[in-house]
């Protein structure tokens, strides 16, 4: 009987782990997730609680109760992983040995830069994120009491959790001041490190357009290197750039890998990203050790769709594996971001390595998907392998 070990208990984690259940017995393969939380958050929601149209009770399970019967839930934590005799080590558990490894840990945030964010969030005066939920309950709340000046959307670097999180931010801020009727007095502007305001087009484009239409000002290649949110200015490394002031900053704060992956030999790279062939999802050097997830160096966005395909490609693979013949399932690059643009509008950009694949356009059809569908879909099916 085979062991499949799975660091984290995630989505991509509870995806991938669910979807082998369904295809082995627990009699044929040997299915372990180690995951440290004992609750899962469906993230992508948290933009959705900044503005009322999501209610915090309904993004959150007890992770216990996301997998099949059958498949070993430990409560602990990867502490370095020894590739070439096949082990994992933990915090509680001692050595936990594996037949193949599927590395599901996700991105942790990064708030020792640029230098002042750390300080700024923790005072909670003018400084904000929606990355873990209490902070987007602590941004929605600020935003009810906003009563006019500047607010600016912040991208510290990439790659982020979902690239486009930061945009739906400053445009449906954008538009709750607008229908509050305060539009008047305030001053919308969006900061990213990258070159546009997307990654891809014709998305980057008909962004740009919402945003010359809106008068949501936007500065690309701004690099964050301080947060003075005492004076209300965020500051960048660009020459020639001037400061940027602001009564509320949105800051996205930089993505790394686990710790971990940098303490084990080989297996990551220099930010803690496992190195994986993108198509194959094998490790580089390391082909029973596979990544899955935010946690992979997969040059394409960080994406709940991504995992989604990505689990079904791995699943693929690993039915192949285990029945003695070789893998030709491949993972394309594709994810989907869906960007509420407004009230009752929003937009799908569908892409993979090498093409946008669906149209720049807002529908509310996009807006119903987004925002009273994927939750529902995302609890009982996306994580439950049947979609």
């Amino acid at each position: 009987m085979k062991s499949i070990v799975i660091l984290g208990g995630g989505s991509a984690g509870v995806m991938f782990a669910n979807r082998m259940r369904r295809e082995f017995s627990e009699d044929t393969v040997k299915i372990t997730v180690i995951e440290k939380h004992d609750t899962h958050f469906y993230q992508p929601a948290f933009t959705l609680v900044v503005f009322d149209l999501e209610r915090a009770e309904n993004l959150t399970r007890p992770v216990k109760d996301l997998f099949y019967e059958g498949i070993n839930l430990i409560a602990d934590e990867a502490t370095k992983i020894d590739p070439q005799n096949n082990k994992v080590a933990t915090s509680k558990h001692g050595e936990i040995p594996y037949d193949y490894l599927v590395i599901a840990t996700g991105a942790k945030l990064v708030y020792d830069e640029p230098d002042g964010m750390k300080e700024g969030l923790e005072a909670g005066k003018n400084t904000f994120m929606f990355y873990t939920l209490d902070r987007a309950i602590q941004l929605r709340d600020a935003l009810k009491k906003f009563e006019g000046g500047t607010i600016v959307s912040s991208i510290c670097e990439m790659p982020i959790k979902c690239p486009a999180a930061p945009a739906k931010f400053i445009m449906l801020a954008e538009d709750a001041m607008r229908r509050r009727g305060i539009r008047e007095k305030c001053r919308f502007i969006f900061t990213t490190s990258m070159p546009d305001v997307f990654s891809r087009q014709p998305y980057a484009s008909k962004l740009n357009s919402i945003f010359k239409e809106r008068g949501i000002e936007a500065i690309p290649n701004f690099n964050p290197s301080e947060v003075d949110y005492e004076k209300g200015v965020i500051k960048s490394f660009t020459k020639g750039q001037e400061p940027v002031k602001f009564d509320m900053l949105c800051v996205t704060p930089p993505h790394e890998g686990q710790s971990f992956i940098e303490d084990s030999k080989g297996i990551g790279n220099a930010a803690g990203w496992v190195t994986c062939d993108k198509h194959r999802m094998s490790h580089n050097t390391y082909k029973n050790v596979y990544g899955i997830g935010d946690a992979a160096d997969f040059p394409t966005s960080k994406t709940a769709s991504g995992i989604r395909k990505q689990a079904i490609v791995l699943t693929e693979r690993m039915k192949s594996l285990l029945s003695g013949k070789e893998p030709t399932a491949t993972y394309d690059g594709e994810v989907i971001c869906p960007m509420p643009t407004r009230y009752k509008r929003a937009m799908f950009a569908e892409f993979n390595y090498t093409e946008s694949i669906s149209p720049a356009i807002e529908s509310y059809f996009s807006w119903v998907i987004k925002v009273h569908m994927l939750r529902p879909l995302y609890w009982n099916l996306m994580l439950k392998g049947l979609m």
